[in-house]
């Protein structure tokens, strides 16, 4: 069986060769880098839209061009499903790159994992409200809007399982990450496009770098609609973040950024003629 999990990239990172990895760099066709991995801006392509799309940009360029493969999956540089299943591993979400280097066989996908599963995902994250709720006080709920009703032109028969789902539901698998079945991703993969490509033609896409990236919010959610309305059996996996303990400081303090301009953002979509003062 052919297996290939893209490892989704826009700067170079500690890749330890596997044949089942596939580092792919992501938005290569408006970035400065000339990466030694796969780019996502050969054959038919949507690099350019990485901003919005995020990891997806590597989703489409499987889907369309990857052949030859059984099995493709979606993970980060700094993201890897843990399959060892030990105990230990479910507690941990954060490793360091020493770790994982000595742990490598721990994150290598098993093909006996898709055996009595449709797909694999990562743990859900349980939020403490609705996850309609939270994307709207996260985001812009305007573009939420124009998600349901583009899913209810285009697949109405989703419609039960999005508000199961994004109403009644307050948890979710994050991170656009995933492992199935080349048909299935090629399924999900139409399914998921054709939606997304219509709702960019129709919300104004933000200029604030943390919610420019509103289709791969987006598609995190749909993800979760699309596994409930078909029914697929899930094997729910941990998923460990590979942080730098080096950069610890500075990403302490991007996150702190992120999160300023996040509520920046909600004010000015809030109350759009206020102006915020600095005292």
């Amino acid at each position: 069986m052919n297996t290939k999990i893209l490892i989704c990239t826009h700067k170079n990172f500690n890749y330890i060769p596997n044949e089942s990895f596939l580092p792919i760099h992501v938005g290569k066709e408006i970035s400065q880098f000339n990466l030694p991995y796969q780019a996502d801006n050969i054959g038919i392509n949507i690099s350019s839209k990485n901003k919005n799309y995020c990891e997806l940009t590597a989703l489409y360029w499987a889907w369309k061009n990857l052949n030859f493969v059984d099995t493709i999956g979606l993970c980060h540089y700094r993201r890897f499903f843990d399959f060892s299943e030990s105990k230990k591993s479910k507690k941990i979400t954060e490793i360091t790159e020493d770790y994982f280097s000595s742990n490598f066989q721990n994150y290598i996908f098993k093909q006996h994992f898709l055996d009595k599963c449709d797909i694999i995902l990562p743990n859900q994250l349980v939020k403490t409200r609705s996850l309609y709720s939270h994307y709207s006080l996260s985001h812009l709920p305007q573009d939420f809007e124009i998600l349901t009703h583009t899913l209810n032109e285009l697949y109405p028969e989703y419609m039960d399982s999005f508000k199961t789902i994004m109403i009644k539901n307050n948890a979710f698998s994050p991170f656009n990450m995933f492992i199935a079945k080349k048909e299935l991703v090629a399924d999900y993969s139409t399914w998921l496009f054709s939606i997304l490509e219509k709702v960019e033609q129709q919300i104004e896409i933000s200029k604030n770098p943390y919610q420019e990236r509103v289709l791969g919010f987006m598609s995190e959610r749909l993800l979760n609609v699309y596994i409930h309305h078909n029914q697929l059996k899930v094997k729910y996996l941990p998923v460990h973040f590979v942080s730098d303990k080096n950069k610890s400081k500075t990403i302490l303090m991007k996150k702190l950024a992120v999160y300023n301009n996040n509520i920046i953002f909600w004010f000015r979509s809030k109350f759009p003629n206020k102006t915020i003062k600095n005292k």
